[in-house]
């Protein structure tokens, strides 16, 4: 009895075919869905987010239910939720995460620079003279520091954690709420939180200027990101089910992102200098956490 069970792993682990089959098992019955409970404008369990309501919308053409498996994207995120086939798809995370498998994007975004229109404030590029006069709120160790940094303007920031926990604490909230309470006068962050912040104090885009920083080659590094969908390594067939909802829905995709304010680039901008694309990589990479 054993020489057989010894001789039928044998079998399935030299069988490329076996194998793939046995990690393609993702559940055909639900859409089971990784997400925070707590993390808007992306998720929550009341289904508010913009990645809610793509996995509605995936869930419908498909034609199987929406479940969600809830987790807060702290350290460990893709390891308790995804990895441990507790759900089989996380609807938004950043192109070329190492953690998963992923699709093709669905949406580019930048980190950029907001202020409120009614402040007085005329700038419009990060070299701008008027920077050097202004308090500047930025989250530590995240990409725009670099910018900060490049133009000499160091001097001029309240900082903000890189690292906190969004159970307690909402950095992007507070950010917001410090510029509105003119604690600082521009904060350069990302630009979907941002303006969902702004959005829910009331502050329409006729109210505020956000303008993306995205990727250039005057050594300040990689600003703008891809979104893409993700599924554990190895299936293939799933990745490829959800390559073709994304290149077939994107419109609708795109009207769902126009819905929650989400400033968006286009998925297709101009041929990058190589520079760009290698600059600083080592100190953003896996930066969103998960996104």
């Amino acid at each position: 009895m054993k020489l057989f069970v010894v001789l039928f792993m044998l079998i399935v682990v030299s069988n490329p075919k076996a194998r793939e089959t046995a990690i393609e098992a993702v559940d055909t019955e639900n859409l089971r869905v990784c997400a925070d409970p707590s993390n808007l404008p992306f998720s929550n369990e009341k289904e508010e987010g913009y990645e809610n309501d793509i996995a509605k919308l995936l869930g419908e053409k498909l034609g199987i239910p929406v479940v969600y498996e809830f987790f807060p994207q702290v350290i460990g995120y893709v390891r308790n939720t995804l990895n441990k086939k507790k759900c089989d798809i996380i609807i938004g995370i950043t192109a070329n995460n190492d953690l998963v498998l992923n699709t093709v994007p669905y949406m580019r975004w930048a980190y950029g620079m907001v202020y409120l229109k009614d402040s007085g404030i005329e700038v419009d590029r990060p070299n701008h003279p008027q920077l050097a006069e202004l308090s500047i709120g930025v989250q530590a160790g995240t990409p725009p520091t670099f910018v900060l940094q490049r133009f000499n303007l160091m001097g001029r920031v309240r900082p903000y954690n890189l690292t906190f926990d969004p159970r307690r604490a909402i950095i992007g909230e507070t950010m917001i709420e410090d510029m509105i309470d003119g604690l600082v006068d521009i904060a350069f962050m990302s630009g979907p939180i941002a303006t969902h912040y702004l959005n829910k104090k009331g502050y329409t885009k006729e109210k505020y200027v956000f303008i993306p920083l995205e990727t250039t080659d005057q050594g300040w590094g990689r600003m703008d990101y891809y979104t893409t969908m993700g599924v554990r390594d190895g299936e293939t067939d799933w990745k490829k089910k959800l390559n073709k909802f994304i290149k077939e829905n994107q419109k609708d995709i795109d009207k769902i992102l126009a819905k929650h304010n989400i400033p968006v680039l286009s998925l297709r901008p101009g041929k990058r200098k190589k520079a760009d694309e290698t600059t600083t990589d080592a100190l953003i990479k896996g930066r969103p956490p998960v996104r």
